[in-house]
């Protein structure tokens, strides 16, 4: 039994959980459709780690199969990019090669980690979407670097997000007891926080007058 694993499992789905409750309540209250969004986001991840997580609790191992949480946590980065969307300004459409650059390499990293299984496919669809989000974050700060205004820290962690997903995969490639805490829970744990810091960010960036 992979006791950690479920452990973890259950720590990162509870917390989604709650930061889906507490974002669309606050979404509601403040009539923000950034929050909203954020909630949908944090409510599909958390679904799909609830299905990993009864599969591997109810079977004892973890699903050969698991295309319900794949899709699941597709769509949650799918919102992801449409928050970033949200606050982006789109006063240049021009493609920039920095972000461009930065973007591919992102899609090169989810194809060679294999983030979602075994499906080049589904891999190249994920890493498309985490790219355009890495592009148009990089885009946001490099506009603030060059307005020589501050930059989101919004934007920043949203990078981090993408780079700790993709890191997580990598790891576990090269863990093979997943019964007792090591490296591969220690980067799951952190991504799952950077995940939990995005809400008290966007609601910073929502009660600024």
């Amino acid at each position: 039994m992979n006791n950690f694993e479920i452990f973890d499992n259950v720590f990162q789905t509870m917390l989604l959980l709650i930061m889906m409750i507490v974002s669309g309540a606050a979404g509601l209250r403040y009539s923000s459709r950034k929050l909203m969004v954020l909630s949908c986001a944090y409510g599909s991840i958390m679904l799909g780690t609830l299905f990993y997580m009864l599969h591997l609790t109810i079977i004892g191992d973890i699903p050969r199969i698991f295309y319900v949480s794949e899709i699941s946590w597709m769509a949650g980065y799918l919102f992801f990019l449409f928050l970033v969307m949200l606050r982006q300004e789109w006063k240049n459409r021009a493609i920039q090669p920095v972000p461009a650059v930065a973007a591919l390499l992102v899609l090169a990293a989810s194809v060679h980690s294999e983030v979602m299984g075994n499906s080049v496919l589904m891999s190249l669809a994920f890493g498309a979407i985490a790219g355009a989000i890495v592009y148009l974050s990089v885009v946001n700060i490099r506009r603030a670097h060059l307005s020589g205004t501050p930059s989101s820290v919004f934007d920043r962690m949203m990078i981090a997000v993408i780079i700790l997903q993709i890191l997580v995969y990598f790891v576990s490639e090269y863990i093979s007891d997943f019964s007792t805490f090591n490296l591969y829970f220690a980067v799951d744990i952190l991504f799952t926080v950077s995940l939990w810091s995005l809400f008290w960010m966007i609601r910073r960036e929502v009660l600024q007058p």
